[in-house]
């Protein structure tokens, strides 16, 4: 078992060795490790609130002009 320290976090966390993930950061210690906690947290994607839909503006030009 390795421990490795989570970036984000700074979680410590046991990885076994056989993985090629644990054998990643031996070899190359600038890889950083990220805990699966994080990790979920970074891939889920952002929805983004919509300010001001596309229609509702094109309606109001569309009003202004007309008056």
């Amino acid at each position: 078992m390795r421990q490795v320290q989570c970036i984000i976090c700074d979680a410590k966390v046991f990885i076994d060795e056989r993985t090629t993930e644990s054998k990643r950061l031996k070899n190359n210690p600038i890889r950083t490790f990220m805990c699966d906690d994080c990790k979920s947290r970074l891939d889920t994607p952002k929805q983004r609130a919509q300010h001001y839909p596309l229609d509702e503006y094109l309606n109001k030009q569309v009003r202004n002009l007309k008056m």
